[in-house]
């Protein structure tokens, strides 16, 4: 029998051997590793590994791409890595520091012991060539300093910022004195807004000479310095940089010059009560991570992109999962959390207090019987838990600006990294560790108020994440 037909054969049985109902409902489908197909049948399968699961398969023209092993899985614990493992590889370690033009930076940064400006004013004034650059905001004067600096050594820096940071939309709130000057001084700067009503560009990483890459939860602000608990990295990976370089070219591509007399019309919502929708961000098909005998990606974007790799890795978690995250209504992740929960998994989660006492779904957490804490940050007052990452079995990190929210996956522009190195994995568990020890249990009295705001973790204090 010829190869294709015998793979035919092998999964229409695999799939008459399931309950399922197909759905009239045809899609195209988007995966890292397949391009969008003209049609698809989206098959409702009663149970896979344990959970309720869709499968959307092509249609039968192109079946024998996904024949060979790459079924496409809808928020389930499958989705987004290949299902089979590459060569054995062996993670190296990163070392505390690298050399970028002369310059010697930490690989890896947290803001209860480091000032992570500082390392970035560094990075700054050793480049040399071009400086590309995503930022939610500005707030430091001395980076706006070393980015003027760079621009009159005739570095070619160009910078995407939130719009909601250029036009700002807050009653009370105008954008800071630095984002003003970055407009005073001719620098080469777009602005672009998020999805739907709420959607915001969240990220906050830049690529130096096209050869380092600066990235993390790390807003370019001051509180992020002196009052937040925050994380951020330097890596040096080619691969990694140019999956960047190639997501900062899509956004500019999308974005919007800045025009102070011209301000964009405000959204209204359609008939739906919604927004416009985004177009999912490119993604690397490459899989060089491999954790539990899943394969992921050393970075995922979003739009539409990263929840489910996460979700993944999670459900592949053998011993313990550590959260730390400033914000969590995303349902995908929450569902694994649970599954995690359900097969014994040590879990414990460290949110911020202050998103806690807005978002039911952070609290529901502590009422399922996790051993939740909060954190005020360097507080208190006025600090943040801004984090947003996860450590699993001691052995996979994912951080960056990617907060745990349904928001976060569907209407921001959003990075994250997945980390392997045995240091980075030590170095963010030891972090957890100091966060953990300085939290403080979760309490009935933390809980939302029945009538409380609901969901878009961001937007509660503008400014500030």
């Amino acid at each position: 029998m010829e190869r294709s037909a015998v793979r035919r054969a092998l999964l229409s049985g695999a799939l008459s051997a399931l309950s399922l109902s197909v759905s009239a409902q045809v899609r195209p489908v988007l995966t890292p590793s397949l391009p969008a197909m003209p049609s698809a049948a989206s098959i409702s399968a009663a149970t896979i590994v344990g959970v309720p699961t869709i499968v959307t398969l092509v249609a039968a023209p192109a079946l024998d791409g996904l024949v060979s092993g790459r079924l496409v899985f809808d928020g389930a614990p499958l989705a987004g890595p290949e299902p089979t493992a590459p060569a054995s590889r062996v993670p190296a370690q990163r070392g505390d520091t690298l050399e970028f033009n002369g310059r010697i930076l930490p690989t890896r940064m947290f803001s209860d012991k480091d000032r992570i400006s500082a390392s970035l004013i560094r990075a700054i004034d050793a480049t040399r060539k071009t400086l590309d650059i995503a930022i939610y905001e500005l707030a430091i004067s001395e980076v706006h300093d070393a980015l003027k600096r760079a621009k009159d050594r005739d570095v070619r820096v160009r910078i995407i910022i939130d719009q909601s940071h250029v036009f700002v939309e807050k009653q009370g709130q105008g954008r800071t004195a630095e984002v003003q000057a970055l407009i005073d001084d001719g620098f080469d700067m777009k602005m672009l807004r998020g999805g739907d009503l709420h959607g915001i560009m969240h990220n906050k990483f830049a690529v130096f000479d096209g050869e380092l890459l600066g990235t993390g939860s790390y807003n370019w602000a001051r509180a992020a310095d002196v009052q937040h608990y925050e994380n951020a990295l330097f890596l040096n990976e080619p691969a990694r940089i140019a999956s960047y370089q190639g997501y900062w070219d899509w956004m500019w591509a999308q974005a919007k010059p800045i025009d102070l007399n011209a301000p964009p019309a405000r959204l209204v919502p359609g008939a739906d009560g919604h927004g416009p929708d985004l177009p999912s961000a490119p993604q690397d098909a490459a899989r060089p991570v491999t954790f539990n005998g899943v394969n992921l990606p050393a970075e995922s974007f979003t739009p539409k992109g990263t929840a489910g790799l996460i979700a993944s890795a999670v459900d592949v978690a053998r011993e313990e999962v550590l959260v730390a995250n400033f914000s969590f209504t995303n349902i995908t992740l929450i569902d694994a959390l649970k599954r995690a929960k359900k097969r014994g998994l040590k879990i414990r989660i460290v949110f911020d207090r202050y998103q806690y006492r807005f978002l039911k779904e952070m609290a529901d957490m502590r009422d399922l019987g996790f051993d939740v804490r909060l954190s005020d940050g360097k507080g208190p007052g006025r600090g943040v838990m801004h984090n947003k990452f996860v450590v699993l079995d001691g052995r996979l990190v994912e951080t960056g600006s990617f907060n745990w929210t349904m928001n976060g996956e569907r209407n921001n522009y959003e990075n994250a990294v997945f980390l392997d190195a045995p240091d980075d994995a030590a170095g963010y568990r030891a972090y957890f560790e100091r966060i953990w020890a300085r939290a403080r249990p979760a309490t009935d009295a933390d809980h939302p108020a029945p009538a409380g705001p609901h969901a878009l973790a961001e937007d509660f204090r503008p400014g500030q994440f």
